[in-house]
């Protein structure tokens, strides 16, 4: 059984069964969720039973999440996963309510490094709050073609008094999820505006796509390489401690500190990884115990005769 048929599988079974039965009923799609809307409260029980289902099955990896963010990181995930919920019902066809239209979604939304930065993630969910669509082709907005399914209400057609269009938190679910998601996001920007908030809470929804280099962004898959460089570098020290490995007391206060700054995710990856060589040539190769040595010898010797 794939990977994503077992954590589709676990999703149904997290969930009560009205929401299974909601979930069959979309016959049109492949692992499907409800179609049509099934409401706020039934959304947001969704959501909060398939992001513990993803962060069980594919947790964090190790020094990705400070730990002073894992609260704000695991709220951002239900908010977010329960924003897209609700708009792949209201605006998109049955066939996107489907357990791996999420990752799509979610998979749009990227870090920047100024408060306006706008991915796609976001100009999608801006469709329905502004009722305008960025048009590449035009190099400016226009109106969304957006209609809501359960009212055939248009956001664009949604005119304010002060001239902006759109639906409000108070009009549209999935414009509501959304805005307390970004809540979340600019307070996290806030503290520290280099920290990649947005990959720490994508990451667990990788295992809902088959092809997964698709997930990422550049910058991301660097950082997420950079991670594990890391995590590798800090296992290597340890069993060098344990294979009792003769540091030098200014050794290791370097490659202590080292490794504090190299797993600092709210520094930028360009400046940790000038100093990956470094840790590296400190910390050097793994020390092999006397047994595993002895047994590599009489390895060689069999192999000689």
């Amino acid at each position: 059984m794939k990977k994503l048929d077992s954590i589709y599988e676990a999703f149904l079974s997290a969930i009560d069964e009205d929401l299974r039965g909601m979930c069959e009923e979309n016959g049109k799609a492949e692992l499907p969720l409800p179609c049509p809307y099934c409401g706020e409260k039934n959304v947001e029980r969704l959501a909060k039973s398939l992001v513990g289902v993803l962060e069980e099955r594919s947790p964090d990896s190790p020094g990705l999440v400070p730990e002073q963010y894992r609260a704000d990181v695991h709220e951002a995930r239900e908010l977010l996963t329960a924003a897209t919920l609700a708009l792949l019902p209201l605006y998109f066809p049955p066939r996107d309510s489907r357990i791996g239209s999420v990752a799509t979604v979610v998979s749009m939304f990227r870090h920047g490094r100024t408060a306006g930065f706008k991915s796609a993630g976001v100009l999608l969910f801006e469709e329905v709050a502004t009722g305008m669509k960025y048009s590449t082709k035009q190099g400016a907005y226009i109106p969304s073609s957006f209609v809501r399914h359960t009212d055939g209400r248009k956001p664009c057609d949604r005119l304010h008094r002060d001239g902006s269009r759109g639906f409000t938190a108070d009009e549209d679910d999935a414009v509501m999820f959304y805005k307390r998601y970004l809540k979340v996001q600019r307070r996290v920007f806030d503290t520290s505006p280099r920290f990649n908030f947005e990959l720490c809470v994508k990451r667990p929804f990788e295992a809902l796509l088959d092809e997964r280099h698709t997930f990422y962004y550049m910058e991301e898959k660097m950082e997420i390489d950079l991670t594990n460089k890391v995590h590798g570098l800090e296992d290597r020290y340890l069993l060098n401690i344990k294979q009792h490995k003769d540091y030098d007391l200014l050794d290791k206060l370097m490659i202590h500190a080292l490794l504090a700054y190299l797993g600092d995710t709210t520094v930028s990856t360009a400046a940790r990884e000038s100093y990956l060589a470094q840790a590296e040539r400190l910390i050097g190769h793994a020390t092999k115990s006397p047994r595993s040595a002895q047994f590599n010898e009489d390895d060689g010797a069999d192999r000689i005769a």
